[in-house]
């Protein structure tokens, strides 16, 4: 009877330990934080963002052997919120207005072309779904953001159109994005993003060292709260 109970109680206090570990935020974990309205109590919760950026966002490539530079003045997101774990809503798009392609940034020698993505207005380009989530790069807080279906998935075609026009009507860009922050683990009512060169993987068309060469994302933009916690304060949680 006693090495039952002795069992049962070894049992019981097994499952506690697990359900204390599970409890515990997970070492080198990160999450998004809010602080409430009276700037003290910090929960992580489901937010809304917007961005503001410019004026002169872009992506610079090569399409049959011809190098451009998609240079658009504005953003906006549709369906972005920062999510539990470090997540951002998946199936969010991003939305790049008053784009115009030249050979080499910026804003030189301007291509006889138009550009937009299908079904937008012509000098908008919109992305397809995407996701994203922090993650813990070389010990540096990055965002990752990739398509939906992952980096071979296509985050957006650039459609080139024109009498004139010398480039490739259809271009699908691929890869992932990461994005970093100077302050993240600081709680901002804002926080400026810009692309991480070293780490970001994106291309036009096929995958190739090459293309992994010379398509790069250029700017950056302001990132701010929204909706219900419009002028919180936010940030990164670093265990």
């Amino acid at each position: 009877m006693l090495r039952s109970r002795l069992g049962l109680l070894c049992f019981c206090a097994l499952i506690l330990g697990v359900m204390a570990m599970s409890a515990s935020p997970a070492q080198g974990a990160m999450f998004w934080q809010i602080l409430d309205s009276s700037g003290i109590k910090a929960t992580e919760l489901k937010a809304a963002v917007t961005a503001s950026g410019g004026p002169h966002l872009t992506l610079d490539g090569n399409v049959s052997n011809l190098q451009i530079a998609v240079t658009c003045s504005a953003l906006s997101l549709t369906n972005v919120n920062l999510e539990v774990f470090g997540r951002l809503t998946e199936g969010g798009k991003i939305a790049f207005s008053g784009c115009k392609v030249y050979k080499t940034s910026p804003l030189t020698g301007e291509y006889k072309c138009t550009v937009k993505s299908a079904g937008a207005a012509t000098g908008t380009v919109e992305s397809n779904e995407f996701k994203g989530a922090l993650q813990l790069v070389s010990g540096n807080i990055r965002l990752k953001v990739e398509p939906l279906t992952g980096p071979t998935g296509n985050f957006a075609t650039l459609r080139f159109e024109g009498a004139e026009c010398v480039l490739p009507e259809l271009n699908q860009v691929h890869g992932a994005i990461y994005l970093r922050s100077g302050f993240i683990t600081t709680h901002e009512y804002e926080h400026l993003f810009e692309p991480d060169s070293i780490n970001t993987a994106i291309y036009i068309g096929g995958h190739s060292a090459i293309q992994l060469s010379l398509t790069k994302v250029l700017g950056s933009a302001w990132i701010q709260l929204v909706g219900a916690h419009l002028n919180q304060k936010w940030g990164v949680l670093d265990f």
